[in-house]
């Protein structure tokens, strides 16, 4: 019901540009399991405000660095130099974070001319587990190194934080291991469109004073 809104204010409204986020959700690899079904609430928002005729991007990251920041991952980093999460350790995955994705925005929002179609955010190639905790290390000051867990593993973890919310990120990552990436593609980036790119994983530390 707010998605068909959305589409129903976006063609009474007319504006000059539409820029939609998916929040992680994939829209751009038809044929994938972990594509969002056509009758799923973001893509009857992208579909809806594509087919009103205006101006419409659509910035697809793929997870969030900010999830790296939960207390369950963080404070075993900081304590134990272990950083926990439920991927395997070569996984490789297009991360971004909230100030990427900020950036990515207001260039499409602000740009003399509209870009159009599907905007990948995040790095590429992939970063795997040990990429992340080599930038912790150096961070942290202290030697890092990352654990793959289970999805069920991690639900244990988030469950007292999350509560019922825990199961659906529980589904996300078992659906995520039985793939061999989570990547953006090249020819649809941030970096080929727009010349953006994520902040080095060590930058984006820094910047939110994690310590």
């Amino acid at each position: 019901a707010q998605a068909r809104a959305v589409v129903e204010a976006v063609a009474q409204a007319r504006p000059g540009r539409v820029v939609i986020s998916t929040s992680g959700q994939i829209v751009d690899q038809p044929g994938s399991p972990l594509q969002a079904t056509a009758d799923s609430p973001i893509m009857t928002l992208i579909d809806g405000v594509t087919g009103s005729g205006v101006p419409t991007a659509v910035v697809a990251p793929r997870l969030y660095l900010e999830n790296l920041l939960l207390p369950v991952v963080l404070d075993p980093a900081r304590q134990e130099g272990v950083l926990r999460y439920p991927l395997p350790a070569s996984f490789p995955v297009s991360w971004s974070s909230h100030l990427d994705v900020a950036d990515v925005v207001t260039r499409l929002l602000t740009d003399a001319s509209p870009t159009t179609g599907t905007v990948g955010v995040g790095h590429r190639p992939g970063l795997t587990g040990p990429d992340l905790a080599a930038a912790f290390s150096s961070h942290l000051g202290r030697e890092v190194r990352f654990e793959g867990i289970t999805p069920e593993a991690f639900g244990e973890l988030i469950t007292p934080l999350f509560g019922l919310a825990a199961a659906p990120v529980v589904e996300l990552y078992q659906a995520l291991n039985a793939q061999d990436g989570n990547t953006i593609a090249e020819d649809s980036s941030a970096q080929e469109l727009l010349g953006l790119r994520p902040r080095p994983i060590e930058q984006w530390l820094e910047d939110l004073a994690v310590s």
